[in-house]
């Protein structure tokens, strides 16, 4: 009885759920309208998030291929990856005397020895695989293994490193 109490009261056109009446033809653009706002904020907010970070916007250029803007300068991370994964991984162990960047003239033998025994035999932290001096020497935009040679570098030249105990001797006949 209590239902058709509702039902009768109902206005015409109004479907009756509980004590809430809700317009059958209003209930469908509501949504939409809804969904579309929803969306409209989640866009929003992830483009301000991104901006906050300082990350730049990707542009569609007419042929359709996405790329990054001008600000990104240099070689894309993944021509990068696939470049120093055709290395030889013979390669990534090998003993290297010169490393770009670095003034090893600047260095006495006795501090180049150190320096090198020890760029040498330690690994780079990218995941590269190489050591310490072949990064530099195969990958000169590392930004892993530019600011550690400089620091070892200046430790050795600067007297802090003395000596190169527990990394391997330079190989015979290099």
């Amino acid at each position: 009885m209590l239902v058709e109490r509702q039902l009768r009261r109902t206005p015409a056109g109004m479907r009756a759920v509980g004590r809430i009446h809700y317009a059958q033809g209003m209930r469908t653009p509501l949504r939409i309208l809804g969904l579309v706002g929803a969306l409209a904020g989640v866009a929003l907010g992830a483009v301000v998030l991104h901006r906050s970070f300082g990350l730049p916007m990707r542009v569609r250029p007419p042929g359709g291929s996405v790329t990054t803007t001008p600000e990104d300068a240099g070689e894309d991370v993944v021509g990068r990856a696939l470049r120093l994964a055709a290395i030889d991984t013979t390669k990534k162990r090998e003993w290297v005397d010169e490393i770009p960047d670095l003034d090893l003239a600047a260095l006495t033998p006795g501090e180049r020895e150190t320096f090198l025994r020890i760029a040498n035999g330690r690994a780079c932290t990218c995941g590269c695989g190489f050591t310490l001096a072949g990064c530099r020497r195969f990958d000169t935009e590392c930004e892993f293994s530019g600011p550690r040679a400089s620091a070892l570098f200046d430790s050795v030249h600067s007297g802090k490193l003395t000596r190169a105990d527990g990394y391997r001797e330079r190989p015979a006949g290099r």
